[in-house]
């Protein structure tokens, strides 16, 4: 009955602070849409249509079907001039006549300032394989091995048989399986959710320095209150808060990001490894919470401690950078971060499309910060509650 009426009282407080319900559900909601779109401009694989702007020369058979092959690696792209191209692409003069050569040099490509890295990468990768394709077909004519006398069409879906590969990409999990990969819009939703799961440390230490000072859990000591009872009490409540942000912020990215136009979020693994994970992030900030909770001595130390805290993990735990982008050193950093951790174990599971087995080992180290977490700040709590005195300013 003791229980159940101290996690019934805290319940009740958390929902009435709407500063807390702010910032636990309004603010990563709002990270997460944000970042979304910020991140599907970056990670996007159906990049838009280059303007280009393609100057021949001389006009021949080989030029043209450069062409035609750089239209079919350029989809949507038109080849006309453009008032403001993207890319200039100039052929040489003897365009053909160089075109067997090796050491070989291709055309000329002057880009606009304005154009970023990724657009860059994938107009010279078009290129290089127009080009590899148009010296294929010259070397087919060459050796009688291709009918020039057939329409460019047909000459360039022969030459295109003849190149075309694909290359599957798997990731390997821990328990040995291969994956295949998903897109890349699905890193948004983890990393924020994560991030707002980990900012319950927030309204956790700043209700448990009110009720020190307001001498709240020193009335609880004199009624003789286990202090295992009392902590319980008091971290069931955000505990269930953590598990209802986990179902809240999944269910925004899987209806919420494809009716604004963004990518999809798929689910994949078992109703059983999201809830070990969930678990295993629920118990991680909540016992981080109850360490902030116990090292800080007034609201102002709680305020900062906790924001401070949590924004340094996000910072260095891939969850505001990804940490493909990271130097290797950022990402050896980032190993420490707990947040890196359920990020990694989350990605296992919509990316990796893994299970419990593969998720196990990042579910174990965020179950170990979370003991190491409670045990520290358990007994820093009772030796603080131990040493009180009957006065508001503890």
């Amino acid at each position: 009955m003791r229980l159940s009426a101290l996690v019934l009282t805290e319940w009740r407080l958390a929902w009435r602070d709407a500063h807390a319900i702010g910032v636990l559900f309004v603010m990563p909601a709002l990270f997460l849409l944000i970042m979304a779109f910020a991140m599907s401009g970056i990670l996007r694989t159906d990049l838009p249509p280059p303007a280009l702007q393609v100057e021949v020369p001389q006009d021949s058979a080989d030029s043209r079907f450069f062409l035609a092959a750089l239209a079919g690696q350029l989809s949507g792209s038109s080849l006309q001039n453009a008032r403001t191209p993207d890319v200039r692409i100039v052929l040489a003069a003897d365009f053909s006549e160089r075109l067997l050569d090796s050491p070989h040099t291709g055309p000329e490509l002057a880009f606009a300032a304005a154009s970023d890295s990724l657009q860059r990468t994938h107009i010279r990768t078009a290129v290089t394989l127009a080009l590899a394709q148009t010296r294929m077909a010259a070397f087919l004519i060459d050796s009688e091995l291709l009918d020039d006398s057939l329409p460019l069409e047909q000459q360039l879906q022969q030459v295109q048989q003849q190149t075309e590969s694909r290359l599957p990409e798997y990731q390997i999990l821990s328990s040995g399986s291969l994956a295949a990969s998903a897109n890349a819009g699905q890193l948004s939703v983890p990393a924020w959710l994560i991030f707002g799961m980990f900012f319950i440390v927030l309204p956790m230490s700043s209700r448990l320095q009110q009720e020190f000072q307001s001498g709240v859990l020193l009335r609880m000591r004199v009624m003789r209150i286990p202090p295992v009872l009392l902590l319980a009490g008091k971290l069931l409540p955000y505990a269930l808060i953590n598990l209802l942000q986990f179902v809240c912020l999944l269910a925004l990215g899987l209806f919420a990001l494809p009716w604004l136009g963004l990518p999809a979020l798929e689910l994949h693994g078992t109703p059983a490894a999201y809830l070990l994970l969930a678990l295993s992030i629920t118990l991680a900030s909540c016992s981080f919470g109850l360490l902030v909770s116990a090292l800080a001595r007034n609201s102002e130390q709680a305020l900062l401690l906790s924001a401070g805290s949590n924004l340094i993990l996000a910072a260095i735990g891939g969850i505001m950078v990804p940490k493909s982008m990271m130097p290797p050193a950022m990402q050896q950093l980032a190993s420490l971060s707990p947040m890196s951790w359920s990020l990694d174990a989350f990605l296992t599971l919509l990316v990796g499309q893994g299970n419990s087995t593969d998720i196990l080992p990042g579910c174990l180290a965020l179950l170990l910060f979370a003991a190491a977490c409670a045990l520290t700040g358990t007994l820093l709590l009772h030796h603080r509650l131990k040493n009180t005195l009957w006065t508001t300013h503890n």
